[in-house]
């Protein structure tokens, strides 16, 4: 790839004559003041134990779940291709 120094340089001129833009002293005022109210707000009730017991059992559960339907269905599929194989025997 051959790279030229000229476009290079007229590429950088370009980038160093943007204008920079700041936030507005206003809007700096009113975002602080909106971190500050939540910063301060009172914290939110805490869910009861049954809502994060559910929780945490949906979490263990459903992928367990999900894990044991599929080695049935493996199970079942190696189980089906050994009789058609005939190593198992008849259906």
């Amino acid at each position: 790839m051959i790279v030229d120094d000229g476009q290079d340089d007229r590429f950088l001129d370009i980038v160093a004559s943007l204008r920079t833009y700041d936030v507005s002293d206003r809007h700096t005022r009113q975002l602080r003041r909106r971190c500050h109210a939540v910063m301060q707000a009172e914290p939110r009730p805490t869910r009861s134990v049954w809502m994060v017991d559910a929780t945490s059992i949906r979490r263990v559960i459903v992928p367990a779940l999900g894990g044991a339907w599929c080695v049935l269905y493996l199970v079942e599929i190696v189980r089906y291709a050994a009789a058609i194989y005939g190593y198992l025997g008849t259906q």
